[in-house]
C-alpha cells in the first residue's frame, strides 16, 4: 500500500502542483472508513486504477458514483467519500486556473462537477488509462502522466499573463489578499479582473480567498493538533475565533473540532499511511 506525493516534470510546474499515488486495501469483513472531504481550493483530475468511489454530498444527501477517470473543478459543498475494500488511483493536483489554461473550459461550469474525462479529452485518454492499468510498479505511474501532460502543455497557444498567477498567489497567502491591489497587479480593471478570474478558477477571487483561508486553518490543525483554535485563527488571518467557526460550518458542515475528529478516522489514518493528502 502507498500514499505518496510526486513532483511532476519541471516543464509541468506552472500547470501541475503534484501527483498523489494512492493504493489502499481493507479487510472485507468490515466496511472501509468514510473519508471526510470538505470544500477545498482544488481542481484536478483523478485516474482510478482499481475500485469504484462513491461521493455523498452531505447537504443534499445525494450519492454519485465517480467516473473511472474524471476532471473536476472546485468542490463547493461538503462531501463524504465511500471507498471499496481495495482502491488505487493517481490524482493530479493542478495549479489554480491551470485546467482552464490547458483546455479553455470556463471553470464555473465545473464547480462541484466530476466529468468523465473522455467527454472533454476524447479517446486520447484511453491510452493513458490502459498504460496506468498495466503498470507493474508505483514509480511508473507519474512518468506516464508526465509524458501525457507534457504533450498537452506544448500545444498550449496562449502564454502566461499576470492574472494566470493570481490564483496561486491567493492560495499561498489568502489572508494577505487585497482585491483592488490584485486587480492592479494583473493590469486589469476590477470588473475585468473578477470576470476573468471567475472564468479561470470558477468562483470570485474573494470567495476563493475564503476557501483557501478555511482550508489553511483546517490543514494546520490537522497537521499540528496540539495547537489551540484561537492560535490557528490568528495565524491564518481570521479576526476572531467565531469567524473561523462560521467558515467551518459553511465549508465543512460541522464545527472545527468535529471536522478534526472525522478526519482522524479517514482511511489513510486508519491504515497509518504516512503521507497526507487533500483529496481522493
Amino acid at each position: 500500500m502507498i500514499c505518496q506525493r510526486c513532483q511532476p516534470a519541471p516543464i509541468l510546474g506552472p500547470y501541475i502542483k503534484e501527483y498523489l499515488v494512492l493504493h489502499m486495501r481493507f479487510g472485507k469483513e468490515l466496511p472501509p472508513p468514510i473519508k471526510a472531504y470538505p470544500v477545498n481550493p482544488e481542481e484536478g483530475m483523478t485516474f482510478v486504477i482499481r475500485g469504484t468511489k462513491t461521493a455523498e454530498t452531505v447537504e443534499t444527501g445525494a450519492f454519485n458514483v465517480r467516473p473511472r477517470t474524471c476532471i473536476f473543478g472546485l468542490p463547493i459543498a461538503r462531501q463524504n467519500l465511500h471507498l471499496p475494500s481495495e482502491y488505487m488511483m493517481v490524482h493530479v493536483r493542478f495549479q489554480p486556473g491551470a485546467i482552464h489554461k490547458l483546455l479553455r473550459i470556463p471553470m464555473y461550469e465545473l464547480l462541484h462537477q466530476y466529468v468523465e474525462a473522455q467527454v472533454i479529452l476524447g479517446r486520447e485518454i484511453n491510452d493513458v488509462e490502459d498504460q496506468l492499468a498495466h503498470t507493474t510498479t508505483y514509480d511508473e505511474l507519474p512518468l506516464i502522466l508526465d509524458r501525457y501532460f507534457t504533450k498537452k502543455v506544448t500545444r498550449v497557444k496562449f502564454g502566461f499573463e499576470p492574472i494566470d498567477k493570481i490564483g496561486s498567489i491567493i492560495l499561498s497567502n489568502p489572508q494577505g489578499f487585497n482585491l483592488s491591489q490584485t486587480a492592479s497587479d494583473a493590469c486589469l480593471s476590477f470588473r475585468q479582473f473578477e470576470k476573468r478570474f471567475e472564468r479561470q478558477v470558477g468562483v470570485t477571487p474573494k470567495y476563493f480567498a475564503r476557501i483557501c483561508r478555511f482550508y489553511q486553518a483546517y490543514s494546520l490543525k490537522d497537521a499540528r493538533q496540539e495547537l489551540d483554535w484561537l492560535s490557528i485563527a490568528i495565524q491564518t488571518g481570521y479576526s476572531d475565533y467565531q469567524h473561523l467557526v462560521k467558515d467551518f460550518k459553511q465549508f465543512a458542515g460541522v464545527t472545527p473540532n468535529m471536522l478534526i475528529q472525522e478526519s482522524n478516522l479517514n482511511p489513510e489514518r486508519q491504515l497509518k499511511l504516512n503521507d497526507k493528502f487533500s483529496g481522493l
